[in-house]
């Protein structure tokens, strides 16, 4: 039996948001990322805690929650971060040009 697709694209730890694109610098899309980045983190944020709740709810469910839901979560939530630090350190040197200076 062959992996479904999302398989590839979830283990994919370097993937870009659908949609983004690394070579803008418009100011628009720079705070658009930003706010997504951080909303998606907050998210994952949310799940991460719920997932440690159930392990202490129903220890039964440790095995499956805490070696492969919490490590994945782990892994995802740096790749959001990473992609935040990318938007933040855009904002800010594009600020820096501007003489706006970082918010």
């Amino acid at each position: 039996m062959e992996p479904p697709d999302f398989v590839n694209r979830i283990l994919n730890f370097g993937r870009l948001l659908d949609g983004e694109n690394r070579d803008s610098t418009h100011p628009d899309d720079i705070a658009h990322w930003c706010a997504v980045y951080a909303e998606m983190i907050r998210f994952k944020e949310r799940l991460l805690s719920e997932t440690q709740a159930e392990i202490e709810k129903v220890p039964s469910t440790k095995a499956e929650l805490a070696g492969n839901d919490i490590p994945f979560l782990q892994a995802e939530m740096q790749r959001l971060r990473t992609g935040l630090a990318f938007w933040e350190a855009r904002r800010d040197k594009e600020a820096g040009k501007s003489g706006q200076g970082g918010t």
